[in-house]
């Protein structure tokens, strides 16, 4: 690994899912699997973050967190990285522009739930992520319609490619988003933790 990044080679598609995963769990494999089939991805990996700026309360300890999801990840072409800890940036937009000076010839795919992408136009620097990457959007329960409803896919309305053509996104050039339906489980980290179970617990 270099930075803390899993093995890739130049040409390879490969898939980020950023979070903090505070904790990691089933839902968070399942649009993992689903993005790499859907999307066509090489390699898909785990960003997990220092924490969200957009959350008032930070997350469990960033060691616990990445233990409880190596433990959890059970795909030979799936990985987990503290990449954004160990340089240093807090924002997606920075971390995207840090991937792709340090990994040349690779093409990455941001990867994002619906209700993420309802409320993309909050991020910092949001026209930079879907002007550098393509974007996939997996359909979680209760956010198709605001999810198309937002301001990014008013904004990039243009730019969207039909979920019949999902595979080719990662070799599209940005900007360029896709929506896909996939069947989801619905559970959340939010509702994990409210149930007392944390990063902690599960890295035991």
């Amino acid at each position: 690994m270099t930075h803390g990044l899993p093995l890739s080679r130049p040409g390879q598609v490969i898939g980020l899912l950023g979070g903090s995963f505070d904790p990691p769990h089933a839902g968070h494999l399942h649009i993992s699997r689903e993005a790499l089939r859907r999307f066509g991805l090489d390699r898909l990996w785990w960003l997990v973050s220092p924490g969200n700026p957009l959350k008032r309360h930070g997350p469990a300890p960033l060691a616990a967190r990445m233990a409880a999801a190596r433990a959890l990840v059970d795909h030979p072409r799936m990985a987990v990285t503290d990449f954004e800890a160990r340089i240093g940036t807090r924002h997606t937009a920075e971390t995207l522009a840090a991937l792709r000076a340090r990994c040349p010839g690779r093409r990455f795919v941001w990867l994002m739930g619906a209700d993420n992408l309802a409320q993309l136009h909050r991020w910092q620097d949001w026209r930079a992520i879907m002007a550098g990457v393509p974007v996939g959007v997996l359909a979680r329960p209760g956010q198709r319609i605001s999810a198309r409803l937002s301001v990014a896919a008013r904004v990039y309305g243009r730019a969207r490619l039909p979920a019949a053509q999902s595979h080719a996104l990662g070799r599209a050039e940005a900007p360029a988003w896709c929506f896909v339906n996939v069947p989801m489980m619905d559970i959340s980290s939010s509702a994990l933790r409210a149930r007392g179970i944390t990063a902690d617990g599960a890295a035991k």
